[in-house]
């Protein structure tokens, strides 16, 4: 016999991960503002980057 299947960790609810999806793509686009506005094209990397990561922690990754 098998353990019983556990339940799934905090991270993997799709309702946690949209939230932290939204909260990542919105840090980014203000990183990109700021970037924009003042010159800084490191910090538009790092918005670009974060952007991404909050994309992927979208609705597209979640398994149902």
């Amino acid at each position: 016999m098998s353990a019983p299947d556990p339940k799934p960790g905090f991270f993997s609810r799709p309702k946690v991960r949209m939230a932290i999806a939204r909260v990542l793509v919105v840090i980014g686009i203000v990183l990109a503002a700021i970037a924009i506005l003042t010159g800084r094209w490191g910090l538009l990397v790092a918005a670009i980057i974060t952007v991404g990561i909050g994309a992927a922690f979208g609705p597209a990754r979640i398994r149902r």
